[in-house]
């Protein structure tokens, strides 16, 4: 088998995207606490739709995992047959709402921060960029649109992280 860097590259990005969406439950509920604070429906509604899509974002990061190891060690057929599986009437529409509740959630969490002045405007367009360019990713197949909107979410997270500490400390 040909263990190229370039696949265990691949494998860690997932593995990094699937711990990461775990870690990412404090601050769901760190940042809809705020949001609940100055707008309580769309705060309570984005802290529903954007831990209910943990779990669906979750199981699409490890089928990517699972995708890749069938495809190194099965062949591309398999990986392929794999692929429609999930992509089928079955699999893929169970999740579907899960993963559009991410969207939605985010706009709704980022909405009340982003349109008024303070210390969490910044945080929160960044935020909503870095999610738009997500979602173009899987609209385009364009996979540096996720990289650069990974990295913004990133930035957004700590950018939230930043202020609220401060503001608690």
């Amino acid at each position: 088998m040909n263990a190229t860097p370039r696949r265990y590259h691949r494998v860690a990005a997932h593995l990094l995207l699937f711990i990461g969406m775990l870690l990412f439950v404090p601050g769901i509920l760190a940042v809809t606490a705020v949001v609940l604070e100055r707008r309580p429906a769309f705060g309570y509604a984005a802290r529903v739709l954007m831990l209910a899509a943990v779990g669906a974002l979750s199981a699409v990061f490890g089928f990517e995992m699972l995708l890749g190891r069938v495809a190194a060690a099965a062949g591309q057929p398999a990986a392929v047959t794999l692929l429609e599986t999930f992509m089928g009437p079955t699999i893929f529409p169970a999740l579907a709402p899960g993963l559009l509740a991410f969207f939605v959630g985010t706009g709704l969490a980022v909405a009340p921060l982003a349109s008024s002045a303070g210390p969490l405007r910044v945080p929160a367009l960044v935020f909503a960029l870095g999610t738009a360019l997500i979602l173009a990713e899987i609209i385009s197949a364009e996979v540096l649109l996720s990289q650069i909107g990974n990295l913004l979410c990133l930035a957004g997270g700590v950018g939230f992280a930043r202020v609220l500490v401060r503001d608690t400390a």
